[in-house]
């Protein structure tokens, strides 16, 4: 008896442990799989202004001003917080600046969600698992995030560690409480106010689910004091040395601003995620309303399809809405289509007189090419969706800027001193005039400007040309129709020329 007993043990050992190998090595497949898409030809484009050509720059500038404060174009910089910065940074110190590097954090915090979900529906499902791993790689938006050099990524994927936790911690398995803090502060290391979206949606959770104080209980104060340790130091130390300038700039215009009122031109109606979603997720989206309600019905994804309403519900609510906002409920809305899935297909399967590899060989033709079919469909308005919002020939002109910029100062310049930038007609942002220059940039014109012009640090804010070569000569990218208009006062001797811009040195006669 004694020894029927232990043959069963060591029988069920052994099961559980090819049973955990076969999680893991599914899981390093995923992971693979996500590799294989997420990395190659990052770095095949110029880096696009705005926020990739920030991030970037602000990242490239840390290895020469330390880490602790950022700066963007040689000055502080307190719009966001560090954590996405710090680890570009950390990339561009081991391999280089380079345009793969700037996106690189984007896509390898893709490929950690790829295999975060896998693994956690591996546990119980290995179709499910494979199901999110295909369906989040064959999503349109979460792709798009993936391969740009910005924050949203890092952000959904603290948002998923947090939602284990939550799940756990609906399982009563109050160690979870770690997984929730740490997710936490991801988080809001990387993109600060976004990450509120976190403590409603746990706030739902807890109240719709009726927790009480014992759902707390040791772990939670831990994990709470592990919350504290991360986020507040680099925030308290930017408030002891900034003061209230750090607070203005942190929460003011990038939250409290882009919260209330529609800015930089980003116009657009109540139900904009609706049409982002349709676009973006196709055609998986025909499928996220049912697997939303049927999650409600299980235990152990309601805190996932909580946390989808209330990230749409919440941007919606934000009055300038941009197409990567809703980011984070890519990853979850995955997780909720594929276990709604997984269940419909074998119970088609079930109740057709067809074989195993028959059925899966069809589906998969089938799915395939829906797949391909919508993507053809909706190719047009993504690329509507992410072009930039100014006229082709700013665009053209800042491509040719980058490529002018590349060539100059690949190579040795005597010419010390911030890059000047002079050009007339439509604004045009400098973030990627930084980048490439490798010094600070200094928009110039030749008039000062009116009192009470409105300036802005990345489209509009000149210094005369006196002013900007008082301590010696230059390097100035101009509009080669300006050139004409250079004073008779100042020298000007071309360096490199293109089709509408040309780099040259300007110094005084």
């Amino acid at each position: 008896m004694d020894n029927s007993n232990a043959g069963t043990t060591r029988s069920s050992s052994l099961r559980d442990l090819l049973g955990r190998n076969h999680q893991i090595a599914s899981t390093f497949l995923a992971a693979l799989l996500a590799c294989i898409v997420l990395l190659p030809l990052l770095g095949h484009k110029p880096l696009t202004n705005w926020d990739e050509g920030i991030y970037a720059e602000i990242s490239r500038e840390m290895l020469s001003l330390g880490p602790l404060v950022p700066h963007w174009n040689y000055e502080p910089w307190f719009e966001k917080p560090p954590l996405m910065l710090w680890i570009t940074a950390a990339l561009f110190k081991i391999f280089g600046v380079t345009e793969f590097w700037a996106r690189a954090g984007s896509a390898l915090s893709g490929v950690c969600i790829v295999a975060l979900l896998h693994a956690w529906l591996a546990r119980k499902d290995i179709l499910a698992a494979w199901l999110s791993t295909l369906i989040l790689l064959s999503t349109f938006g979460f792709l798009h995030v993936c391969r740009v050099g910005e924050m949203d990524v890092l952000l959904s994927l603290g948002c998923c560690i947090a939602l284990c936790g939550l799940t756990a911690i609906q399982d009563r398995q109050l160690s979870g409480w770690y997984l929730f803090w740490a997710g936490l502060a991801i988080a809001l290391m990387t993109k600060g106010a976004a990450s509120i979206v976190l403590i409603i949606a746990a706030l739902l959770v807890a109240t719709l689910e009726r927790w009480n104080t014992s759902r707390l209980g040791r772990s939670f104060w831990l994990g709470l004091s592990l919350f504290l340790t991360l986020v507040l130091p680099w925030h308290l130390y930017m408030f002891h040395r900034f003061g209230a300038t750090f607070i203005t700039d942190y929460l003011g215009f990038h939250v409290l601003a882009r919260a209330t009122h529609q800015i930089e031109e980003h116009n657009t109606h109540w139900w904009y995620y609706l049409w982002v979603l349709l676009i973006s997720a196709a055609p998986f989206v025909l499928i996220y309303p049912v697997s939303i309600v049927d999650s409600f019905k299980r235990k152990e994804l309601r805190a996932w399809a909580i946390f989808v309403l209330t990230v749409v519900v919440f941007f919606t609510a934000v009055q300038t809405r941009l197409p990567h906002y809703i980011a984070p409920a890519y990853p979850a809305l995955a997780l909720l289509t594929s276990v709604f899935f997984a269940e419909r297909l074998r119970e088609f399967q079930r109740s057709r007189r067809q074989s195993l590899i028959s059925f899966w060989a069809t589906f998969t033709i089938l799915a395939t090419a829906v797949c391909i079919a919508t993507a053809f469909l909706t190719s047009a308005p993504r690329r509507r969706l992410h072009e930039a919002k100014v006229g082709t020939d700013v665009v053209y002109a800042e491509k040719e800027s980058i490529q002018l910029l590349r060539d100059v100062f690949n190579r040795p310049q005597s010419v010390q001193g911030p890059l000047l930038v002079w050009w007339e007609g439509n604004e045009r942002s400098i973030a990627t005039s930084v980048f490439y220059a490798g010094r600070p940039v200094q928009q110039i014109q030749l008039q000062p400007l009116p009192a009470g012009t409105p300036t802005d640090k990345y489209l509009f804010q000149p210094a005369t040309l006196e002013d900007a070569i008082a301590l010696g000569p230059r390097i100035i990218l101009l509009d080669k129709s300006l050139v004409q208009q250079i004073p008779s006062g100042f020298s000007y001797k071309q360096i490199l020329s293109g089709r509408a811009m040309e780099v040259g040195v300007i110094a005084r006669n």
